[in-house]
């Protein structure tokens, strides 16, 4: 991945994810939204949770306006930015189709899809969210 892009993680609207990153990608954004098999369809890995790539110097002010977008997940006074680890993790897990294949059949167990994981991220960002400093 390349050094000079940072990644940001977007908050969306209900069941708006794959719509918010078409008109992401329409504005020149590189976007990531991990999707699971589930029954007989895909549904995003993080529901309601996209990842944006932005290039140093590039303008992110319209990814707060962007339809879709609720909102620019922050961390203090700046937007959370996703470690580029998290980033290579996730894309190591998809396969040809975009799609996570999550380790073994028991996906309570896989940290990335873990309940407890995703409500630990839920609780740090409404902390974030109070104005509490949240330190990695």
């Amino acid at each position: 991945m390349d050094s000079q892009v940072s990644w940001l993680l977007l908050y969306t609207k209900p069941r708006a994810e794959a719509w918010a990153e078409i008109n992401l990608r329409r504005q020149g954004f590189a976007t990531l939204l991990p999707r699971v098999r589930r029954g007989d369809g895909f549904s995003p890995l993080f529901p309601r949770y996209l990842f944006a790539a932005f290039a140093v110097g590039q303008d992110t002010l319209p990814l707060r306006s962007t339809r879709g977008i609720q909102y620019v997940v922050h961390c203090g006074a700046g937007p959370t930015r996703v470690p580029a680890a998290v980033i290579a993790e996730i894309h190591a897990r998809m396969d040809s189709r975009g799609v996570v294949v999550l380790n073994g059949s028991d996906r309570a167990q896989d940290a990335l899809y873990a309940k407890a994981e995703r409500e630990r991220v839920r609780t740090l960002e409404k902390f974030a969210r109070a104005g509490f400093r949240v330190v990695a």
